[in-house]
């Protein structure tokens, strides 16, 4: 029985030790997402959303749609358009991973196997998308250039997924098409 308390009270040490070391690997992510805000993109909006950043690069697509308060602001429920770049995120956005912008890929040299350059086409619902991504997509509006960043805890988690490892902060790039209400 004393046995079993150790090995019980081991494990228990262990596992809050990994706990702990994770968060901190999220605080340090999240720390290096604010520094490369506020250095290059310090003078540019940003929207902050449950753990995500969402910075506006380019507006040209809809101040004019926008200043007649004709702009669709994406909400749950709508149907997004958009093309992206996938990137992990270290002390700024590299290692694309994914993307179904061709003309991304093509510079950065990512080959994909069964590549699908179209534009991607989805119901924007909570859990459609990564966490951190239908967190920083909430609100954007139709024809927005962005790049939305989060901390490891809001991407793909404990998960290897592509070439991404484990608990990376990502950085996707994002023009949005369309925004179709509905």
């Amino acid at each position: 029985m004393k046995r079993i308390l150790i090995i019980l009270s081991a494990v228990l040490i262990s596992f809050s030790c990994d706990e702990k070391s994770l968060e901190n690997t999220y605080n340090k992510q999240e720390s290096s997402i604010e520094s490369f805000i506020q250095g290059q993109y310090g003078d540019y909006p940003v929207h902050r959303r449950n753990g995500s950043n969402r910075i506006t690069v380019d507006t040209v697509g809809y101040e004019m749609i926008d200043s007649l308060g004709l702009a669709d602001t994406l909400e749950f429920g709508d149907s997004l358009y958009f093309y992206y770049a996938g990137f992990v995120f270290t002390t700024r956005p590299a290692g694309l991973f994914a993307t179904n912008n061709e003309q991304v890929a093509v510079q950065s040299k990512l080959v994909l196997d069964s590549a699908d350059y179209s534009v991607a086409k989805i119901l924007y619902t909570p859990g459609c998308l990564v966490e951190g991504l239908t967190n920083g997509l909430y609100g954007v509006k139709d024809k927005e250039h962005c790049i939305v960043v989060f901390s490891g805890k809001y991407g793909f988690g404990n998960q290897v997924v592509a070439n991404v490892p484990k608990n990376s902060a990502l950085a996707y790039e994002i023009w949005v098409e369309d925004i179709i209400k509905n």
